[in-house]
Order: structure tokens, then C-alpha cells, then sequence
């Protein structure tokens, strides 16, 4: 191989690797991307027990307790102060019947712990309940956006001075809502 094809092929190499050079060094501009995730907000309340029954209701007795009732209430929650617990029945006037026989919101009872029975006979709360056939069962300072509790409701019928009542099963519905305010 002559001399001036060795000077050729060598400047050819030199070149090459120049431009391979050229090009591993070359960058284009930067491209950002923002990023957004969001979470909703949640309140959740679940019946752990759906049902309450009483085996038989004795007359002119505050002594007339449903089976135990357990709820949870679930919060994840953006803004807020208190959580509120709160039970209606959607007519007031008969919360349980049997045919034409009623049971007023006001002879039901409930509570939750230690504390006194209390009639279904309150306002609603926050948008959730109806006049004269509701009850908060707990109103709870939120020191945390998040958090749950697990609570056991006990009902009751108070017949204490209430007519006797007609013989046959009793129905009716308790609606439980969670609130935040």
C-alpha cells in the first residue's frame, strides 16, 4: 500500500472518529414534565351489623333493647373539624309498624357507651336527618384529617306511658350517616 493511500485511509479514521465524536457529545434541550396526583377525600360508614331485632316487646317498659348495632366510620379527609355520627328515621311518627300500629321516633332510644339513652327526636345535622326523628350519636373533634373508629350503638324502645301495643313484628328502618363540619 503506498504512502498517500496510508495518509488517505488514516485522515478518513481521523475523521470518522471526529464525527462520531461530534455526535455522542451533541444534546438537545431539556424537556420538563409536572406531575400532578391527587387523592379524594373519603368519609366512609359501614354497618359491621346490619340488624337489630328484640325477641319480644314487653309493654310499659323502658327494658326493651335490640341486639347491639357496631358501625365504623372511616375519614381521610382535606378540610373539616368535627366528624358527626348521626341516626333518623325518615317518619318520625312511625319508625316501627305493625299494619296501623306505630312506634313513634320518640319511643326509640339509643346511645353509644356509658352515656344515657336519648330519643330520636332531634333536628337534622348538616343536611342529614329530619326534624323531630333524628339523633347525633357522637360529635368528634378531628385533631387528625384521618382516622376511623368502631362504635357499638344500643337501642332501645322506651314504652314507659306509650298505649300497649299490638301483637305482631314491628318494622322499620334507622338511617345512619356520617357528616364532616
Amino acid at each position: 500500500m503506498s504512502a498517500s493511500r496510508i495518509l488517505a485511509l488514516a485522515a478518513l479514521l481521523v475523521a470518522s472518529a471526529t464525527a462520531a465524536e461530534a455526535q455522542v457529545n451533541t444534546q438537545s434541550n431539556a424537556a420538563t414534565v409536572a406531575l400532578t396526583a391527587t387523592k379524594a377525600a373519603t368519609l366512609t360508614l359501614s354497618a359491621v351489623t346490619p340488624t337489630a331485632s328484640i325477641a319480644s316487646i314487653t309493654d310499659n317498659s323502658s327494658a326493651n333493647n335490640f341486639s347491639a348495632v357496631s358501625v365504623t366510620t372511616d375519614w381521610n379527609l382535606t378540610a373539616g373539624s368535627t366528624v358527626n355520627l348521626v341516626g333518623w328515621f325518615a317518619v318520625p311518627g312511625s319508625a316501627l309498624t305493625n299494619g296501623t300500629s306505630l312506634i313513634p321516633s320518640s319511643r326509640v332510644e339509643g346511645k353509644i357507651g356509658a352515656g344515657a339513652f336519648t330519643p330520636f327526636n332531634g333536628a337534622a345535622v348538616g343536611g342529614s336527618g329530619v326534624a323531630g326523628g333524628s339523633l347525633t350519636f357522637f360529635s368528634q373533634a378531628l385533631g387528625a384529617l384521618q382516622g376511623n373508629r368502631t362504635d357499638q350503638l344500643d337501642l332501645r324502645l322506651n314504652l314507659v306511658g306509650f298505649a300497649t301495643t299490638v301483637a305482631g313484628d314491628y318494622t322499620g328502618t334507622l338511617n345512619l350517616q356520617a357528616i364532616v363540619q
